[in-house]
């Protein structure tokens, strides 16, 4: 094989894990987000799916409805219970 056939090769296996590296950052981050502009998942899954390079990177400017950090993982958390003051030693209602 010629240097250019290795070339082309390269570049081919560099520009596809380029396309799904953004497709599957940007799968991953519509799963985390709470809300996306539209509040329609599918149809920006079906944009980030089916137009290479340019589905990720429409959903990442226009898909995010804010700033809001998403969430690290999809279970629900539990709240955290209250702490409460310490007791002090000459406190009258405890006394």
């Amino acid at each position: 094989m010629s240097i250019e056939r290795w070339s082309l090769a390269v570049v081919v296996i560099l520009v596809t894990a380029a396309q799904y590296g953004l497709m599957v950052y940007a799968v991953r981050d519509l799963r985390r987000r709470p809300s996306v502009r539209g509040n329609n998942r599918v149809a920006w899954a079906l944009l980030i799916c089916c137009l290479p390079f340019v589905g990720p990177l429409l959903y990442t400017y226009m898909g995010p409805t804010s700033f809001i950090p998403r969430s690290r993982s999809t279970s629900v958390r539990t709240p955290r219970t209250p702490t409460l003051p310490p007791i002090q030693a000459n406190d009258p209602e405890w006394n």
